[in-house]
C-alpha cells in the first residue's frame, strides 16, 4: 500500500478517521412512535408516558413478544405493546390501523389478543393491595393526606377507595344477552368492582358480574371481603352510601348532624374521591 497516495489535505489527523460513520437514522414517522410524538401527544394516546411503557410494562412482557411477523418482517415488541395500548385508549381498530399504515388490520387484531392475554397473566403480580408493612404504612399516609383540609387530618388505616363502574356491553345484538346484564340506566354492562390506591392505582379488580348485580351484593361475594372478614387484612376501606356499614368498610354518615358529623363526611368524600378520579382518568 502507498502511504503516499493517501489524500492528508482531506485527513488532516487521526481522529478524522474515527469520525468517518454511517449516518446514524433518525426516523420521524409511525414506525418510531417513541421519536414521533412528544411526550404529551404520546400519553394523550396511549394513556400512559413513554417511561412507563419503556421501562415499567414492555420488560415484563417483551421476551413473550418476539414472534409475530407482518410479511416476513418481524414487530418490535415495542411496537406491539404501543399498538394494543392505543386500541385501550381509542377503542377502534380503525384508529389504530391509520395510525400504523404498515400493519394490516388482521395483524392488528393478532397483536391486540397476544398482548392482552399477557398483560391479563400478570394481575396477580400487578393488581394487589400491599403485602409488606412498609407499603401499607406508605398507603396509609398518603390516604391521611386526601382528607387533610380545614383543620381535618384524615381517616387513618386506608387501604384502598372501593367503588363499580359500568362497562358498556356493545355489538349485543349479536350475542343475544340475558336481561341480567341490563343495568338501572337501561344498557347492557358488566358491573366491575375495583378497590383504587391513593395514587390512582388498581388494588383488587372484580370484573365478572352484570349490569344488574348490585354493588353491595359484588363486594360481599369478593375476595377481598372474605380476606377482611377473616383477619388476613387489617385495614379499612372507604366506600359510598350503597355499600353497608362493616368494621373494615367506612361510610358516609346519612344525616350528619353535628359538627363532627359533618367534618367526618367531608374528610370521608376527600378521601373517596379519589376512586372516581380513577376512573375519570381512565374512561
Amino acid at each position: 500500500m502507498n502511504i503516499e497516495a493517501i489524500n492528508i489535505e482531506e485527513i488532516e489527523n487521526i481522529e478524522d478517521l474515527r469520525a468517518i460513520r454511517i449516518p446514524k437514522r433518525y426516523i420521524r414517522d409511525a414506525n418510531n412512535l417513541f421519536e414521533f410524538y412528544e411526550e404529551s401527544e404520546f400519553k394523550r394516546r396511549f394513556r400512559f408516558c413513554k417511561e412507563s411503557v419503556l421501562y415499567g410494562i414492555l420488560p415484563k412482557i417483551e421476551e413473550h413478544l418476539m414472534k409475530i411477523n407482518n410479511r416476513g418482517l418481524p414487530i418490535p415488541p415495542a411496537i406491539q405493546l404501543l399498538v394494543c395500548l392505543r386500541f385501550y385508549a381509542s377503542a377502534s381498530f380503525q384508529m389504530v390501523v391509520g395510525d400504523t399504515v404498515l400493519l394490516s388490520q388482521s395483524i392488528v387484531s393478532r397483536i391486540i389478543f397476544r398482548v392482552s392475554a399477557l398483560l391479563a397473566s400478570l394481575i396477580k403480580e400487578i393488581i394487589q393491595i400491599p403485602t409488606t408493612q412498609e407499603r401499607r404504612n406508605e398507603n396509609h399516609q398518603l390516604f391521611r393526606v386526601l382528607g387533610y383540609g380545614n383543620g381535618a387530618i384524615g381517616l387513618p388505616g386506608i387501604d384502598g377507595a372501593i367503588d363499580c363502574t359500568h362497562i358498556r356491553l356493545t355489538h349485543t345484538r349479536f350475542h343475544r344477552l340475558d336481561e341480567v346484564y341490563r343495568n338501572r340506566k337501561g344498557y347492557f354492562s358488566l358491573n366491575v368492582q375495583t378497590i383504587v390506591g391513593p395514587r390512582m392505582e388498581f388494588l383488587d379488580i372484580v370484573p365478572e358480574y352484570p349490569g344488574s348485580q348490585h354493588d353491595s351484593r359484588i363486594f360481599q361475594n369478593s375476595r377481598i371481603y372474605m380476606q377482611y372478614m377473616e383477619g388476613k387484612l387489617n385495614g379499612n376501606l372507604v366506600g359510598d352510601s350503597g355499600y353497608p356499614v362493616l368494621p373494615f368498610l367506612l361510610t358516609p354518615l346519612g344525616n350528619p348532624q353535628t359538627d363532627e358529623e359533618l367534618m367526618y363526611n367531608t374528610i370521608h368524600g376527600r378521601t373517596r374521591q379519589i376512586v372516581e378520579r380513577t376512573y375519570g382518568e381512565w374512561k
